[in-house]
């Protein structure tokens, strides 16, 4: 009773009607079912009116695999029919709002590789030798940092490595997305990655600890003794990715990352630029996918350079090409070079670019943003930390340290000690998020910078 109210509360949601509610989202009859999984019609309607409450996990998985139920919510599922977990679990985990391991997707293999895979050797050699100095000295897991701008093919390099490397790793690929850059997310908890990783291994759910301490050994232990290879895309920090660490010595971790994974101790590290201008061609030339686009034509070397060399814009511009056969190389050409933004060259096509350095501009404080929006006003796309300094109204030692902020975000470079250079289309997005305020700090400086 509430207030002379009588409150009737809902039954909670058991393993029968959680049952019976995916056959019917499925559309299948209790006999569909039973003849698709290989089951008794008895069986299934022994589950779902209550009178058997449990099920074995041969039943289970049969169940599992054939209603669809992708990794974690078929392990859920499977739980659940065991009575070792809780049907609502299942049901939150279908909607993407279930506490702790659901807010991570681990799978057991890799992303797909692309056929359009351009350039990039020297780094891929530079990995490769990394590994085979780890082979000789033993004793720690390998790890690899892949740091870049936004854009720049981190994730694409990071697939493909792996896909190259696999055949070292006998006992399994692990990848999992930890999001520090996806719109409307947060980064992923580690405790939930390592949640996602233990059920991705094979883990039941019933047997994942909580804590963080707990489960990082015990995702330790699950893969001792293992060679495996993990890699974790879009990571926020060192502190994300240090839990998740697999205490095999055979195992690698490939890690891509916007910022300098510096605290990684004994990591390999390698930072990607942008893409010569032949090997940019070439992928413009490749990803357009038609016999009207050559890499050899000034009109295709003309889109690269008005890209930056930068393959995600490339990309986008490839994109314009293969969907619109009629245009040509000149005509994309001469409409990028006469546009207002070269973010946006036609009718918000190039969104992704947009959304990926509005991601990580997002991803700055309140004083880093504006230092990268004034930055964008600088007359020369090179400069030192005195202009950091003057833009900013701070020391020199300030600038520098403000500078070498942006660079770990990698917005900036520094391709030569104390100069920093901001990429074309990068300087062009700052310019554009710039205000009036920005504007008249950036006049006084270089008025006084002479």
């Amino acid at each position: 009773m509430r207030g002379g109210t009588t409150v009737m509360e809902e039954p909670a949601l058991t393993f029968a009607g959680l049952l019976r509610q995916l056959r019917t989202e499925a559309r299948l009859t209790q006999e569909e079912l039973a003849e698709a999984a290989g089951l008794s019609p008895r069986s299934v309607s022994d589950l779902e009116r209550g009178i058997n409450r449990t099920a074995r996990k041969e039943t289970a998985v049969l169940l599992a695999d054939t209603l669809g139920l992708p990794g974690t919510v078929a392990e859920l599922f499977v739980a659940a029919a065991r009575g070792r977990g809780s049907a609502q679990d299942v049901v939150a985990a279908r909607q993407g709002t279930a506490l702790g391991a659901f807010a991570a997707a681990a799978t057991r293999g890799l992303p797909r590789d692309v056929a359009s895979f351009t350039g990039r050797q020297a780094d891929l050699d530079r990995l490769v030798e990394g590994l085979e100095t780890l082979a000789t000295g033993g004793g720690v897991v390998g790890i690899c940092a892949i740091g870049g701008m936004a854009g720049v093919g981190k994730t694409t390099f990071a697939v493909h490595a792996a896909h190259r490397l696999a055949s070292s790793f006998p006992d399994g690929q692990f990848y999992l997305p930890l999001h520090a850059h996806t719109r409307g997310q947060r980064p992923v908890d580690p405790a939930d990655a390592l949640s996602s990783l233990l059920l991705t291994a094979g883990v039941a759910a019933a047997q994942i600890p909580p804590g963080l301490e707990a489960r990082a050994a015990r995702w330790r232990d699950q893969v001792a003794g293992k060679k495996i290879l993990l890699l974790l895309d879009d990571a926020a920090g060192h502190e994300q990715v240090r839990p998740l660490l697999p205490g095999a010595a055979a195992s690698l971790v490939l890690v891509t990352s916007r910022r300098r994974l510096a605290a990684l101790d004994d990591a390999t590290v390698i930072s990607l630029g942008t893409l010569t201008p032949d090997q940019a061609a070439t992928l413009l030339a490749r990803l357009a996918g038609w016999a009207g686009i050559h890499a050899g034509d000034a009109a295709v070397a003309e889109i690269a350079r008005l890209c930056g060399y930068l393959p995600l814009a490339i990309g986008m511009s490839a994109s314009l090409l293969r969907h619109h056969p009629a245009w040509t190389a000149a005509q994309l050409a001469d409409g990028l070079a006469y546009a207002r933004d070269r973010l946006a060259p036609t009718h918000a096509a190039n969104l992704p670019v947009a959304a990926a350095f509005g991601l990580s501009y997002a991803d700055l404080t309140p004083t880093q943003r504006r230092l990268f929006r004034r930055l964008g006003l600088v007359p020369r796309p090179d400069f030192d930390a005195h202009a950091a300094a003057a833009l900013d109204g701070v020391s020199l030692d300030e600038g520098r340290r403000r500078l070498g902020e942006l660079c770990d975000r990698h917005l900036l470079t520094e391709p030569t000690p104390g100069r920093y250079w901001l990429h074309d289309l990068l300087r062009e997005h700052a310019r554009l998020l710039a205000d009036a305020a920005d504007a008249q700090r950036a006049r006084e400086a270089f008025h006084h910078d002479g």
